[in-house]
Formats: structure tokens, C-alpha cells, sequence
């Protein structure tokens, strides 16, 4: 049941701690994906010259590595580390913003009467 007149502030509050908590998770998520991407780039680092120039490399029988990875890799190294990046600055941008201005309540609006 929604209330008749919502407290502005709540409201305020309420977006502020979604926003946080959107901004955490992304920064999270993006961590977890460069820290799993940069391992997969560890585990190739042996194997990047050939891989860079665009040949399959063969580790061990029956396995083998496409050069496509190396790119997939990188890919996801790079815009993980720039999104995890983003998201802690915007974190860090927002915990100083809110911190010097307070939340201030809108004005209330007159009932009319009847």
C-alpha cells in the first residue's frame, strides 16, 4: 500500500543508498572478471608470441589454445580494469559530494481545499 504523502528525505536517502549499492556491485562484478581474465593472461603469457602472431599453440596432446583467447583476454582485462576503475572513482566522488552538501528535504506542497 503506497503512502499518501512520502517523506522527501526518505525518498533522497533511499536513491542515495540505491545508487551505492548499484556502483558496489559493479565495482565488484568488475573486479571479479579482471581478476579472472588476468590469470587467463598469466596462464598464456608463455605462449603470446605465437598467439600474437596469429597461430594455434598446442601445451600438451590434445589441447589447444586459439589465438582468439589472447584477444578475449585482453578485451575483458582492459574494459574490466576501466570499468572497475570508473565505478571505485564515482564511489569515492559521490562519498565526498554527499558528505559536504546534506540531504535537503523538498518543500512540502499545500493541500488544497475543498
Amino acid at each position: 500500500m503506497a503512502l499518501k504523502d512520502p517523506d522527501p528525505k526518505a525518498i533522497r536517502e533511499a536513491q542515495r543508498g540505491l545508487l551505492w549499492a548499484f556502483l558496489l556491485a559493479l565495482a565488484i562484478l568488475a573486479g571479479i572478471v579482471a581478476l579472472l581474465s588476468g590469470l587467463t593472461l598469466l596462464r598464456l603469457w608463455p605462449y603470446a608470441p605465437a598467439l600474437w602472431a596469429g597461430q594455434p599453440v598446442q601445451p600438451s596432446p590434445g589441447v589447444q589454445i586459439n589465438p582468439s583467447l589472447l584477444w578475449v583476454s585482453l578485451a575483458a582485462f582492459g574494459t574490466s580494469t576501466g570499468l572497475l576503475l570508473a565505478s571505485v572513482w564515482a564511489l569515492r566522488w559521490l562519498k565526498r559530494a554527499w558528505a559536504s552538501s546534506p540531504v535537503e528535504a523538498l518543500p512540502k506542497r499545500r493541500k488544497k481545499r475543498k
